[in-house]
C-alpha cells in the first residue's frame, strides 16, 4: 500500500460542486471547467491561447477555434433534434392515449393481481364508463391496463437473464 501523499493518491477525481448545472435541462454535468483548470497552466506565456508544444493532443484539440465552433454547432443541432422529436412525439407514438393504459395504483395492482389469479372469484366484469370515456384503470379493476403486461415481460426478461447468466450461456 502507498501512503495517502503518493502520485497514485493525487489522481484521484475530486467531485466539483456542479458547475455547469446552469440548465436544468441538462442531462450531464458540465467536467469541462475542472479539466480545464489544468489545462490553462499549460499555456504558452504569450498569451495567445495557443497551447504550449509540451501539451497533450487532447488539449490542442480542445484550443482549436474549428473544434469549438464545430461542438457549437453539434450541440444546436441536437438542441433542434430534441426540440422536434419534443413537438412531434405524439405523431408517431400516441403518448396521450398510452397514459391511459398506465394510469393504476398499488391497490389496483394487488386487485388485478389477485382478479388474474382468482378469477372465479369475481362476479361483476363490466368496464364501467363516464360519459362515453371508459374509466381510468386505477379506478376500475375491469379496464384494460399495460402495466401488468410491460412488468411481466420485463421481469421475465431479467430472470431469464439471471438464469442463463448464472449458467454462463
Amino acid at each position: 500500500r502507498s501512503p495517502p501523499s503518493s502520485p497514485a493518491a493525487s489522481k484521484r477525481r475530486i467531485p466539483v460542486s456542479q458547475p455547469g448545472m446552469a440548465d436544468p435541462h441538462q442531462l450531464f454535468d458540465d467536467t469541462s471547467s475542472a479539466q480545464n483548470q489544468g489545462y490553462r497552466a499549460q499555456r504558452a506565456p504569450s498569451g495567445l491561447g495557443y497551447p504550449a508544444a509540451s501539451a497533450s493532443p487532447q488539449a490542442a484539440f480542445l484550443a482549436d477555434p474549428v473544434s469549438n465552433m464545430a461542438m457549437a454547432y453539434g450541440s444546436s443541432l441536437a438542441a433542434q433534434g430534441k426540440e422536434l422529436v419534443d413537438k412531434n412525439i405524439d405523431r408517431f407514438i400516441p403518448v396521450t392515449k398510452l397514459k391511459y393504459y398506465f394510469a393504476v395504483d398499488t391497490m389496483y395492482v394487488g386487485k388485478k393481481l389477485g382478479l388474474l389469479v382468482f378469477p372465479y372469484l369475481h362476479q361483476d366484469w363490466e368496464v364501467q364508463y363516464q360519459q362515453d370515456t371508459p374509466v381510468a384503470p386505477r379506478f376500475d379493476v375491469n379496464a384494460p391496463d399495460l402495466y401488468i403486461p410491460a412488468m411481466a415481460f420485463i421481469t421475465y426478461v431479467l430472470v431469464a437473464g439471471l438464469a442463463l447468466g448464472t449458467q454462463d450461456r
